[in-house]
């Protein structure tokens, strides 16, 4: 067979060093096409590969439409929090402003890390959900699952801390708001 040989699939082979590309020799040295195999049916030169247009789909029916700039703003979105407006303010009467920069990237430079492998891995292989399910994909069901109520305890704990924060903000301006209301209004907000 040649390289300018047309096969029973259609497509011409790509002759390699290695050999002819879409065949490999059988127990009996006889070169046998794997790209068609024997039970399906023969529909002449006639048939072509075609591409998929538009937004590209998986299996689990993930459609791959954000841009760049969405994506940036979600994670610059997640990576400022409650803590740098609160602790902010005494870090810099302590440390200094070149200290609370250095802090600040070094920071950032680990959550970029972290943000660049999730990305790595959501493109290599997409799953339908969050850090949670590539946890259990990557790593492990038992890992998934860890994650999974890691992440509630976190989120759970979270809200405390949340309304702490909002006392403490409040509170810069006026003194006279108790802590029962915040935590009421609080309470009437999340529920």
């Amino acid at each position: 067979m040649t390289a300018d040989s047309t096969p029973a699939t259609g497509c011409p082979d790509r002759t390699t060093k290695f050999g002819v590309f879409g065949t490999r020799p059988d127990e009996a040295g006889m070169k046998k096409n794997i790209l068609q195999p024997d039970f399906a049916p023969n529909y002449g030169s006639d048939v072509q590969r075609g591409t998929i247009s538009g937004a590209v789909t998986d299996a689990n029916g993930l459609h791959r439409t954000l841009g760049n700039r969405q994506i940036q703003l979600i994670a610059i979105g997640g990576s400022i929090g409650t803590a740098i407006f609160l602790t902010i303010g005494s870090a810099l009467t302590h440390c200094g402003p070149g200290s609370l920069l250095l802090a600040f990237l070094v920071h950032n430079i680990m959550l970029g890390f972290v943000n660049s492998c999730m990305a790595e891995m959501a493109v290599y292989m997409p799953v339908s959900g969050g850090f949670i399910r590539m946890a259990s994909k990557w790593v492990d069901e038992a890992w998934g699952f860890m994650a999974g109520w890691n992440f509630f305890i976190y989120e759970a704990l979270n809200i405390p801390f949340e309304i702490t924060a909002i006392h403490t903000i409040l509170s810069f301006w006026r003194d006279d708001i108790p802590a029962a209301a915040v935590c009421a209004a609080c309470i009437v907000l999340y529920g």
